[in-house]
Formats: C-alpha cells, structure tokens, sequence
C-alpha cells in the first residue's frame, strides 16, 4: 500500500504538471489544489466518521493479529484516496482544453443504432416509470461512492489475499486513469445532458422534458448537472467538476465491485451483478451517459481483469504493486 501511494503521488504531479502546461495558471493552479485536497480530504474525513462502528467490529471479525498488521497501512490508504480523486478531477476538468467535446454526435448516432433505432434513455425512462426510482438514485448519488473512494480502505483491512489485492489496486487505478483520463480525452464528449448545450439544436430536447417530468431536474442530479455545466463554462477545477461521458467511469467502478465481489463469493455476486446493472441503468437514466459509454466501460474492466487474472502480480517487475502487497499478510496469515 506504501508504493500505492507513492504511485498516486506521481500521479498528481503528472496531472499539476499537465494542466499547469495546457492552462498556464502557475501558482493558482498549486493554490487551488492545495485548497480542493484539503477541502476533499475533510469530505472524506466525515464520511469516514461515520464508518467508526464498522472499523471498531473488524477486529472481532477479521481476527486482532490480521487487524492490527493492515492498520498501519489505513492511512496510506485513505491519503491516497483523497490525492487520487484530487489529480483525476483536475485532469478531467482539464479535458477540453486538451481536446475539445467532439464525440458527441458519433456517440448519439452509434447508441440509436445499437438500440434499434431508440434513444436508451427514452427506453431507460419507459422502464423508470414502473420502478421506484426514489428507492434507486441513492445508489448512484450516495451507495456507488464507497467503493468508488474506499476500495483501497476496503482491500487493507478487508482482503489478506496478497495476489487479490495487487490485481484490483491496479485495476482500480486502471478505472480511474485509462478510462477516466486517457480515454475519456481521446473520445471527448459531454453526454446526452449536456448534448443541446454544446451542440446547439434540440436533439435532446425530450431527455429535458423527461429529467423535469420525472422531477429530477429540480432535484439533486439537476443541481449536480447545473453546477458541471456552470463549472465547465467557467473553468473551473473544483473537485468533482469536469465534464465527460465516453466512457462511463461509474460503470468502469460498478464492475470492478461486482467483480470483487464475485471474486470473494458466489453468493456475493449476485447483489454485486445488481449493482453493476442499476448503476448503468441509471447512468443512462439520469442523461449522464449514452448506454454505449457503460458497454465500452463493462468490455474494458472485464477483459482487464480477465488479463490480469492469468498474471501474479505480486512476482512482476511492477515495485510498487509487489511490495506493496507484500506488505499484506498472506491469505494463510489471516
């Protein structure tokens, strides 16, 4: 977990260096991150608060000897959720600036296309009509966060499977910086959402009508979507500003959970398959994403995992993913 951190770590000096060059903002740039980590750390820092029952069971669950050995390395963990999530929003708020929105129309055409000549979100909405949707936002909005921030928390004091740990740290990582930031700025775009805004015309003029209908334009989605655009016409690089659809890094998460799950227990897959399947839905539900943006975001985790399943990490050339592992107790340890 050690060298987990120290990667993020040149992670964010990457993304400062990058969007100092594409911005040329220089010591606002370093203020501004300064102020969004603290800001963020001390969201993080609540929320984990309200996790301290759940820390103060593990002991008696895991075992006082596994417990005791993966706390030492909580706080590099938790650092390193709070940094990572600090670089990804300066790089993805950074995007169009790098590239402009451009995607969008392509992405349109290929989801009508794919889906018989229907938008996904006029399917997604018919479907919303008959299931209680005030049950289901939640689990975008609030439920998909934990694994998003907290699996490397999760992996430390959770998981004594040293070659398991590796594999999802990187595929983590995989999620966040190859789907999130290097694909997301070879295919630019903004989503069915923000569609009319950036292209002009009304090609999505009935996604509004069904976000008002449905009452989440007056909601907290249209809040969260009002501030993305007001963020993105400013310039904006507060932490969790950005704009981009292709591909859907709450799916890329959605699947990694659902396959650690099933990698823990058969039994643990089947609510980790549901999730995966309400967060696309809603994904889509919400305008956020054209469904073609959580399909590409399923192939790639799945076939990286699938990869990645055929390699022990914990022997390759990679140091900060072997000895950071090798700082877990092994499997037979716990």
């Amino acid at each position: 977990m050690k060298h987990f951190f120290g990667f993020v770590l040149c992670y964010l000096a990457a993304s400062l260096l990058i969007v100092a060059l594409i911005r040329q903002q220089g010591s606002r740039l370093l203020l501004e991150a300064a102020v969004e980590t603290y800001n963020f750390g001390s969201t993080v820092a609540s929320v984990a608060a309200l996790m301290i029952p759940v820390l103060l069971a593990l002991p008696f669950v895991m075992g006082w000897r596994r417990f005791l050995s993966n706390l030492s390395l909580l706080g590099y963990a938790l650092i390193a959720s709070v940094v990572l999530q600090t670089a990804f929003s300066f790089l993805k708020s950074t995007i169009p600036a790098i590239v402009p929105f451009y995607a969008d129309p392509a992405l349109a055409a290929a989801d009508r296309w794919l889906h018989g000549g229907n938008d996904p979100w006029e399917i997604s909405h018919r479907i919303g009509a008959h299931l209680p949707m005030d049950w289901l936002l939640p689990v975008y909005l609030s439920v998909w966060t934990v694994p998003a921030l907290g699996l490397a928390v999760v992996l430390t004091v959770a998981d004594a499977d040293r070659e398991r740990i590796a594999r999802f740290l990187v595929l983590y990582l995989f999620c966040w910086i190859f789907l999130g930031n290097i694909l997301a700025i070879l295919g630019a775009s903004v989503g069915p959402v923000f569609y009319d805004a950036l292209e002009g015309g009304g090609r999505f003029a009935g996604l509004q009508v069904a976000l008002a209908q449905s009452g989440l334009t007056d909601g907290t989605v249209g809040a969260i979507q009002a501030y993305l655009w007001r963020s993105y016409a400013e310039q904006g690089m507060a932490i969790g500003s950005g704009i981009s659809a292709f591909p859907s890094v709450h799916v890329g998460i959605a699947t990694l959970t659902a396959l650690y799950l099933m990698e823990r227990s058969r039994w643990l897959a089947i609510p980790g398959f549901a999730f995966l399947a309400a967060i696309l839905f809603l994904s889509v539900y919400t305008g956020y994403h054209y469904a073609i943006d959580g399909y590409a975001s399923i192939v790639l985790m799945a076939g990286a995992w699938a990869m990645l399943r055929r390699v022990d990490l914990t022997t390759t050339d990679l140091p900060w993913v072997r000895r950071g592992a090798a700082a877990m107790p092994s499997a037979r340890q716990g």
